[in-house]
């Protein structure tokens, strides 16, 4: 028996399927902008940067202008999963290269940094998208806690700008390769310094005379040496060691928050699938950086009490990993892992939120 249908049926059908163009269509601009606004932001990246020391209504005498020297290159292209801190992936590696707007020859602005084991980078969160600045904050070691935006390293700061202190693998021409990295691909760079530990640490530390113990509960002191090394005028370098050291500089305090967080650390779990990819791959690197940062659960306080147990992706490299937190028994399992190329619609996925399943 033929199926009989009416006009008004027909002409349903007719719009769904034009407004499926029509969302085809949309859909195809969303990714046409979104690829002009990342080309428009990395042509600002180039230019010098304005950072202001006060809200957005300040005079032009409370900003300063700060110029970028160059930018780097990682494997995290988005935010999502991106170490929290840089000695949290000692493996994973990036690469800085000096502009050659600011120097007429960058390599040579860098002769001596070789020299250097390590080096700070002082660089822009080019991705905050808060425009207002709070002036208390939840480090995620606090577990949904706050503390003074001034008393943590969040990069949501009145001038955001962060200070990372990464180890220098080699130089070469205009570019630094280093390791230990907490940056974004395309972060912009407004300086770097050698790591001097005479100057830069409080104090010389010695294993056999180095004690801990707490205060009034609150606070964990690290005690030195009562030896370091003074810094020199500028051009006035010593070799003199074991100089006296100031009284004020006996003892590094921390706040017990940061030396016993009040979350707990994840076990991270491969299945076989996930295994047998790692193991096809000619590298370690890989399988460090991703158990280095899930470890640390990397969801914010706010994901991580709005959905348990969910699905989480996020994108490492040429990577795409999958995995699933299990907040019962504190662990996270990976259960596949694939080349970005094999996967379908990884613009949508970049920007995906996590699922909840429980």
């Amino acid at each position: 028996m033929a199926s009989v249908f009416s006009s008004e049926t027909i002409d349903d059908v007719t719009d769904i399927a034009e407004s499926l163009k029509q969302l085809s269509v949309a859909r195809a601009q969303i990714n046409s902008l979104r690829k002009q606004n990342e080309s428009l932001k990395k042509q600002l990246n180039e230019k010098d940067l304005m950072v202001s020391n006060g809200p957005s209504t300040a005079s032009s005498s409370e900003k300063i202008e700060l110029s970028i020297i160059g930018t780097i290159k990682t494997k995290f292209k988005e935010r999502r999963c991106v170490p929290r801190q840089p000695g949290l992936c000692p493996l994973a590696q990036a690469c800085l290269t000096i502009s050659n707007s600011i120097f007429t020859n960058p390599n040579h602005a860098l002769e001596g940094l070789s020299d250097f084991s390590h080096m700070w980078i002082l660089f822009h969160f080019h991705k905050n998208e808060t425009t207002h600045v709070h002036a208390k904050v939840s480090p995620p070691r606090l577990n949904g806690l706050r503390t003074g935006v001034l008393g943590t390293r969040s990069p949501h700061r009145p001038s955001p700008i962060g200070l990372s202190l990464v180890q220098i693998d080699k130089v070469e021409g205009n570019s630094v390769y280093f390791s230990g990295v907490d940056m974004i691909d395309g972060t912009p760079v407004l300086d770097i310094k050698p790591y001097i530990p005479h100057y830069d640490a409080p104090a010389t530390l010695r294993s056999d005379q180095h004690v801990s113990l707490f205060d009034n509960g609150s606070h964990q002191i690290l005690l030195d040496p009562l030896t370091s090394d003074r810094e020199a005028p500028d051009g006035e370098e010593t070799d003199a060691y074991d100089m006296p050291l100031s009284p004020l500089h006996t003892r590094v305090r921390v706040p017990l928050w940061i030396t016993e967080p009040l979350m707990q650390q994840l076990t991270v779990e491969f299945s076989s699938r996930a295994r047998e990819f790692l193991n096809s791959l000619d590298t370690n690197d890989i399988e460090a950086t991703i158990v280095s940062i899930l470890k640390e659960d990397p969801r914010s306080v706010y994901v991580r009490e709005r959905y348990s147990n969910q699905f989480y992706t996020f994108l490492i490299g040429g990577y795409h990993v999958s995995c699933k937190f299990d907040d019962t028994k504190h662990t996270i399992s990976v259960y596949r892992i694939s080349y970005v190329d094999s996967m379908e619609n990884v613009a949508d996925q970049e920007g995906a939120q996590c699922l909840s399943i429980g």
